[in-house]
């Protein structure tokens, strides 16, 4: 059952409830009225896959803005100047009524027809605050597996579910993961996979530059993750890669761009075992794309993924990758074709993969033909499409359309 508290909030917020507001019988004006929510923007991974999509959905059917439920976040004035409205709600809690009923009165205000909430925390008090206001098309996403904490979030979640149009998955496995923790309907989780721009990172001529610039000779094979230094990644796996490929084949360097609490941490490893000079810690980087161009493999070690864009992205730059078997990893990577993937927590059959491909020039450059046309398949283009698909049809079904 719902703990007591949480139960006294969502009651009270249906005890204020307003009446059906009753209206002519006459279509929906156009374009439709779209409001995302999520509680705020920091410069994280989902935040910029949302700056990159919603300034470039068709402005002749669709009309976006967002909302905030804790505070703007840093990426949110960029989002305005690319034409996105940024409101703020702020909410004490989860299930705050007054905070709800604010959000319910946003919604109200401008008309919304489809309220698409990211996350656990944005997706419940957005639900309920849609239903208060008689939203048609109600759309949460989910970005990872295992994202309820709590039996309590995920009876809350399921119970929700109710008044949901649509769950949405960030990949296959995703999606599975949606349907057996929330014990909704198959056909109620749809799948939007991330997309990137692959013409960005799929560029040339930037190679032979960036390579001297790192110092790296013409003959050298550069190992290279980018992404946070979270235990969640398996970051450890990145010195074991030094200590066991480039310290047993002389020409090896691994890369690792990008910042986390597990930094110090695998610096102080690298010392310890010698490898500091073949590990290389770039720290946050701001040129990922020319990175890439730079190395020749990307490693992927995590125990945990929802659809990592970072991998799309090594793809696009024609990196065969090496990438465990949890998430979304083995739908975008086609094994022993586009790269290789291997079970999770096996540092031994992860560190195998790489050296094999270390050794083989004539595999990376057929594994790279292949990444690049692979990672076209979840290009930002192809991203935009499905969301304006998913919520045409969704709209249709509604009476909206």
């Amino acid at each position: 059952m719902i703990p007591s508290r949480a139960c006294e909030h969502f009651n009270r917020a249906i005890r204020f409830r307003r009446s059906p507001v009753v209206e002519a019988a006459m279509p929906n004006p156009r374009p439709l009225n779209i409001l995302r929510v999520i509680t705020w923007l920091p410069v994280g991974g989902i935040e910029r896959k949302i700056l990159a999509v919603l300034p470039r959905l068709d402005r002749e059917r669709f009309r976006v803005r967002l909302v905030c439920l804790r505070e703007r976040g840093p990426l949110a004035d960029e989002l305005e100047t690319l034409g996105v409205p940024v409101d703020e709600c702020p909410m004490r809690s989860r299930l705050s009524p007054s905070g709800i009923l604010g959000l319910s009165a946003l919604m109200r205000k401008h008309r919304i027809d489809i309220v698409h909430a990211h996350m656990y925390r944005s997706a419940v008090p957005a639900t309920i605050a849609a239903h208060l206001a008689r939203v048609p098309v109600v759309i949460t996403q989910v970005h990872n597996v295992d994202t309820w904490e709590t039996r309590r979030q995920r009876w809350l979640d399921s119970f929700l579910c109710r008044w949901r149009s649509a769950v949405v998955g960030v990949s296959e496995c995703v999606r599975r993961d949606i349907t057996r923790s929330l014990s909704i309907p198959e056909e109620k989780v749809h799948v939007l996979y991330n997309g990137v721009d692959v013409e960005r990172f799929g560029g040339g001529g930037r190679r032979a530059a960036m390579r001297a610039a790192l110092g790296l000779a013409p003959d050298d094979v550069a190992i290279i993750y980018h992404g946070r230094l979270v235990s969640q990644k398996n970051p450890e796996a990145l010195v074991k890669i030094a200590c066991e490929v480039a310290q047993r084949r002389k020409g090896v360097v691994v890369l690792v761009a990008g910042d986390g609490p597990r930094r110090e941490d695998l610096e102080r490893m690298a010392a310890e075992k010698n490898v500091s000079g073949l590990i290389r810690f770039l720290g946050r980087r701001n040129d990922i794309p020319d990175l890439l161009q730079a190395a020749d493999i990307y490693v992927l070690p995590s125990f945990k993924e929802g659809f990592s864009n970072a991998l799309i992205e090594a793809m696009a730059a024609g990196l065969p990758a090496v990438a465990t078997d949890v998430g979304g990893n083995a739908e975008a990577v086609e094994h022993g074709r586009s790269g290789w993937i291997v079970p999770p927590r096996n540092d031994g059959l992860l560190l195998n993969a790489v050296a094999a491909l270390a050794d083989d020039a004539a595999e990376r450059a057929r594994m790279s033909q292949e990444a690049r046309k692979r990672a076209r398949f979840f290009s930002i283009e192809n991203m935009i499409a499905n969301v304006e698909s998913l919520y045409t049809q969704l709209a249709r079904e509604a009476g909206l359309a």
